[in-house]
């Protein structure tokens, strides 16, 4: 069984770890193997802690043997973002700036997810200060020619190449979805504060989402009772109950209604990636869904707009607002993010402030086109083209935020379902946005296509 094992889906392996026929050490060392074999190419992790694993799982096969009461998540192997504090454990956010910082505290996600019972495996690549959709050096396992998209692309990385079960990343502009379609796993950027962001390096607090990676959308079900609740040392934390997350696939979808955004996320999209999401689709329609073409809200081309709109404006006055910290060393940022982070600079308050109520009148505009349509999900491709090659030569380069941006503002959760595969034999991810109230029942719509299509079952064309 350990052979396999790491091949597995995270419900898959908790239970055969449940029923004893798998031991969690089991598991931890065919990931440590797979990592083994894989890494020198992928290059996902900043720093491995197998012994952490190897220790939780250790624990977790004693008290299962002895009859003890474990945790959800016990001995099973984790990926951490690097912007994650861990203690005792190198946190460098991909920044020569915190090359040699240790953090003293762990941040929420990781103190629920050891709460849970989980090990760490080790921490993963992101894109400098998740400032970027690239996470050099990290390859694509499916293309090590390509991104891996960012700036969690470390995590979805690790994911597909089948180096662990589950991991963690964050989302600010695309930063979970961005990758999980480039990579072809699963991801859920919930609606902000619904998992708590204490200990977690932010980049933009207006917009930052902590979530979960794993390549099944059930196994999110799993990461998400976890995760979700109430943290009052986060101050934008939700203080409300945490959604019923489904185990599996609604029964009835007849009465459903999916929006499709055709001029704001259809138009301008590769045509083989257009046509995997519409496929797709097709398993939600055939099921009794109804597709129904809409038009974004009249703004849009304001609060979209490129350096003067909505994200980029709160974006950038919020991450000079962070970094103005480190000042003294901005020597250590790479040229591209130092560029990014001085663009704050030149915004004025009332250019922000401008912002901050656009972004709430854009909300309350796709709330209202939601009930105008009685709709109960939005659907595009995550990403509009293939993850960009990578040039070693150039400012690393991901794929572009414009198909995820508009649910980051208008704080909708936003997922990514892998959809297919291309004629490249590249991943597709399709996207499903819809109201925060409405969490639950979006995430069960993700699972209907990933349980008809299975595309966890199949492992990318990476070797040593």
């Amino acid at each position: 069984m350990s052979d396999d094992a790491a091949d597995l889906s995270l419900v898959e392996v908790l239970q055969l770890l449940e029923r004893r026929k798998l031991s969690a050490r089991e598991l931890v060392l065919d990931c440590l193997h797979r990592i083994e074999l894989t890494e020198p190419t992928l290059r996902a992790f900043v720093t491995l802690t197998q012994d952490l694993a190897l220790d939780a799982a250790v624990r977790a096969d004693e008290a299962r043997a002895a009859g003890a009461e474990v945790g959800p998540l016990a001995g099973v192997p984790v990926v951490m973002k690097d912007v994650f504090l861990t203690r005792g454990v190198l946190t460098t956010a991909g920044s020569r700036i915190l090359a040699k910082y240790i953090p003293t505290e762990d941040a929420a996600v990781w103190e629920r997810l050891a709460g849970a019972g989980a090990g760490l495996l080790g921490k993963s690549t992101t894109h400098e200060f998740a400032y970027g959709t690239a996470s050099p050096p990290t390859a694509n396992p499916w293309d090590i020619t390509r991104t891996p998209g960012g700036s969690s692309g470390g995590s979805a990385a690790a994911l597909a190449g089948r180096m662990a079960p589950i991991a963690t990343g964050t989302d600010t502009g695309g930063s979970l979805r961005i990758p999980a379609s480039a990579c072809g796993v699963c991801t859920l950027r919930s609606a902000r504060g619904r998992i708590s962001r204490y200990g977690a390096i932010p980049l933009s607090p207006s917009f930052d989402v902590a979530g979960p990676m794993a390549r099944r959308m059930r196994d999110l079900t799993v990461l998400l009772r976890v995760l979700a609740g109430y943290d009052p040392r986060d101050p934008g934390s939700r203080d409300e109950p945490v959604p019923r997350y489904p185990d599996k696939a609604p029964r009835d979808i007849r009465g459903i209604r999916i929006g499709l955004p055709l001029e704001m996320s259809w138009r301008k999209v590769d045509d083989r990636i257009a046509k995997v999401c519409q496929q797709a689709l097709g398993i939600l329609v055939d099921r009794g869904a109804e597709l129904v073409e809409i038009a974004a809200p009249a703004n849009a081309a304001v609060v979209l707009a490129k350096n003067l709109g909505v994200f980029d404006t709160i974006n950038e006055t919020e991450a000079h607002q962070i970094h103005d910290l480190l000042v003294p060393h901005s020597h250590l940022y790479t040229p591209q993010v130092r560029e990014r982070v001085r663009k704050g600079e030149a915004i004025s308050r009332e250019r922000y402030e401008e912002a901050l109520l656009l972004r709430d009148d854009w909300s309350r505009r796709w709330r209202r086109l939601m009930v105008k349509h009685r709709l109960d999900a939005i659907a595009h491709p995550t990403i509009d083209a293939p993850p960009p090659l990578i040039d070693p030569s150039l400012p690393p380069k991901g794929p572009r935020i414009r198909l995820s941006v508009p649910w980051s503002i208008a704080d909708f959760p936003a997922l990514s379902v892998p959809a297919g595969f291309d004629d490249r034999g590249l991943p597709v991810g399709l996207s499903l946005a819809g109201l925060p109230e409405r969490e639950a029942e979006l995430l069960g719509l993700g699972i209907l296509i990933d349980e008809e299509l299975q595309l966890w079952r199949h492992g990318p064309p990476t070797g040593p």
